[in-house]
This record gives C-alpha cells, sequence and structure tokens, in this order.
C-alpha cells in the first residue's frame, strides 16, 4: 500500500540528514508505527507521505503510484489521506459539525450527505451529535477534541491515515481509552495507517508493524512480537526497556488462552471478574491482582465463553522465556 525506497530527506542548512535512505513498506489495513526519539525523522517521514515535504532523494510509492510523478497532484493525493495531530487543529472558529466536514464541503458533496456522513462519525468516535455538533473546540475537553479530531480525518472515508502522536496531549487515563476506543474501529474500518508516538508501549499496543528510528536512521522493523524478542541492538533494547514479558502479554488476546467453559469454577459467572476475548492478557492479569483471584472470565460480547487462569499465564510466559 506504502514503500518508502532510500527515502531521504536534508533540509536546507542542515549538516546531517532527517532522515536517511529509510525503506520500508506498510501493508493494507494495517496500524505501522514509528517509534524513536525526539528528532529522529518520524514526524518528516509522515509529512513526505503526503508530500507536505518532499524528499531530496528516493521514492515514496502510495497503492503502486510514485507520488513526485507530474500526475499525482498534491491536493488530491492529500485529499485521499486523513491526517490527525497531537494539536488536533480544530479551526476555532467553526462548530464540531463545520470542522468535521471540512473535507466534505472541499469536495462538494450534498449537504444532506455531509449532515448524516458528520453524524455518523460522532456517534462511531463515542460522541452524542445532538449534543454536540453545534459546540466550539473551546467548549470541549482535550480527549473530545482528540475524537473531533479522528472523525474529522474519517470524514470523507480516506484509504490511509497518517496520525502523529494523536493522543499524546491527554493524560494518560483518557489517552488509554482513546486507543482502546481507536483500534475498536480499526478493527471494523481496516485503514491503511501510519502512527507517530515515541512511546514504545504505545507502539507495541496499537501497531501491527514497527518501525524504529534514531538520527534519521531505520535501526530496525517488524511485528511487535518480533521487536520484543529479538531486539536488533542496546538501543532498541534500551527503548524496550524491563518488563518484556508484560508486554508480550498486551500482545496476546484473551481468546488465545481461554479454557472452554465447561472448566469454569461455578461461581466465575456472578463474580463480574471478566474480560473481552479482544482484551490483551494483561488485562486479565490486571483484574486478578486487583480482585485477587486466579481466573478471570472470558466474555465474547455477552456469552460467557471461558476462563483465563493465572496458571496458564504463568505457562505462557516461561514458554515466551524459554525461547528468547
Amino acid at each position: 500500500m506504502i514503500v518508502l525506497d532510500e527515502v531521504t530527506k536534508i533540509f536546507p542548512g542542515a549538516r546531517e540528514p532527517a532522515v536517511d535512505r529509510v525503506s520500508f513498506q506498510v501493508t493494507e489495513g494495517n496500524i505501522c508505527v514509528f517509534v524513536g526519539p525526539s528528532g529522529c525523522g518520524k514526524t518528516t517521514i509522515l509529512r513526505m507521505i503526503n508530500r507536505l515535504e518532499e524528499p531530496t532523494d528516493g521514492d515514496i510509492y502510495i497503492k503502486g503510484e510514485r507520488v513526485k510523478d507530474k500526475h499525482v497532484n498534491a491536493d488530491e493525493l492529500r485529499r485521499e489521506i486523513g491526517y490527525v495531530i497531537q494539536q488536533v487543529g480544530l479551526l476555532p472558529h467553526q462548530t464540531v459539525e463545520q470542522n468535521v466536514a471540512l473535507v466534505p464541503r472541499l469536495l462538494k458533496w450534498p449537504a444532506d450527505k455531509i449532515r448524516s456522513r458528520v453524524a455518523e462519525l460522532l456517534q462511531m468516535v463515542g460522541l452524542d451529535p445532538q449534543e454536540i455538533s453545534h459546540k466550539y473546540p473551546y467548549q470541549l475537553s482535550g480527549g473530545m477534541m482528540q475524537r473531533v479530531g479522528v472523525a474529522r480525518a474519517l470524514a470523507a472515508d480516506p484509504p490511509i491515515m497518517l496520525m502523529d502522536e494523536p493522543f499524546g496531549a491527554v493524560d494518560p487515563i483518557v489517552r488509554e481509552r482513546l486507543q482502546d476506543e481507536f483500534l475498536r474501529l480499526q478493527k471494523e474500518l481496516k485503514k491503511t495507517i501510519c502512527f507517530v508516538t515515541h512511546d514504545i508501549n504505545e507502539a507495541i499496543k496499537m501497531g501491527d508493524h514497527i518501525v524504529i528510528l534514531a538520527a534519521g536512521k531505520l535501526i530496525q522493523h517488524g511485528t511487535p512480537r518480533e521487536i520484543l524478542t529479538a531486539p536488533a541492538n542496546d538501543f532498541v533494547k534500551d527503548l524496550i526497556g524491563e518488563n518484556k514479558e508484560i508486554k508480550l502479554l498486551e500482545l496476546t488476546r484473551a481468546a488465545e488462552l481461554v479454557k472452554p467453559q465447561a472448566e469454569l469454577p461455578p461461581a466465575l459467572s456472578s463474580n463480574g471478574c471478566c474480560v473481552q476475548s479482544i482484551d490483551p492478557v494483561q488485562r486479565a492479569l490486571e483484574i486478578m491482582l486487583k480482585e485477587n483471584s486466579d481466573t478471570v472470565g472470558v466474555r465474547d460480547g455477552d456469552e460467557l465463553i471461558g476462563a483465563i487462569s493465572w496458571a496458564a499465564i504463568k505457562e505462557y510466559i516461561n514458554a515466551i522465556n524459554a525461547n528468547i
């Protein structure tokens, strides 16, 4: 879907490249997370993908087309790409409805289609259109503004989304909720997403694929599990930090360790200690510790399908350590 081939960016007057011969590809329908310290080239790569910056050398392809070819119009390209930034970028003198409708208006959609799309998107990101459509950005909380920013990026149903530290400006609790909400949306929408963060834990949680950068260079790329179990060098090891096993449990869904309902303790269905099948095993472990329980139920929607035990988690961690 998106391919970078030996891409380099040198800004005028700079002694070193901001991006130095970087090559990787983003698979259609996946979230690819760029992670690394400030100044490593993450945002520059994002801006080159939608031609807010032009590469000094190398090529970027989207759907097989080289984006710098003369027949590729930059404005039309950007309309096919949703863009979400940390500062949200909502227009302060326009209502929520007007902000979300920005691109559809540029595309000259009919007014009734725009209204319907805005209402649909606000509901999709967990906001009530009747309560919020008429409000202005200054009347919203940080988390609500981020949700509106995501809705605006989705307005014209773009196949690609670029997200630059989209949840970085909110407190940790709201951030986790926004992450969970967006992953739920992505499961339904299956967009191709490039996501920038400086937080390796967010990268592990959000990414199907992770690209690690430092000083403009590509250090390692792979699935979160590949990064965690086979770090390329000491830089990656330091970036990952400690508690590798816990991070791996964040990648593992409850459905992978569930035991069938026939093996459940009789009281489990009524004690409220449950997770959803798509939740990470780490969440099940947190509930066990909080509730002083060695078993957590697993639901698929409203149906109780089985349970995860502390013994099963311990066995899984031991197997991971044996293979690292």
